[in-house]
């Protein structure tokens, strides 16, 4: 009994796939989301309607409610501008203030 070649590619098995694993043209499952065409063209809409002084005027508004007090804009506002809060372990941090208290002390 002759044992099979390992570097060998396998050959395609009437799956709809090439040697590669990828689907091979014409497969019904390789042609990808039957909405992605449409969230493009609506997402070229979106583009083609919003002009700079819209995203301007929309920005302003937004700074504007976060400014009166509205913790979801104000949330919003930050994200986009400085960033995610970084994590920090309290631990760590408590052990700090600790060592610092007790230094003061000395």
């Amino acid at each position: 009994m002759e044992s099979p070649q390992i570097d060998k590619p396998s050959e395609p098995r009437g799956n709809g796939r090439g040697t590669d694993g990828k689907f091979l043209p014409g497969n019904k499952c390789g042609r990808g989301s039957p909405l992605a065409g449409m969230a493009s063209k609506l997402r070229a809409a979106m583009l083609k309607a919003v002009k700079v002084g819209d995203v301007k005027a929309i920005i302003g508004a937004m700074i504007a409610k976060a400014r009166g007090g509205d913790v979801a804009a104000a949330k919003l506002v930050l994200q986009y501008t400085i960033g995610e809060p970084q994590p920090y372990d309290l631990t760590a941090r408590m052990e700090e203030i600790e060592q610092s208290l007790l230094n003061q002390r000395r």
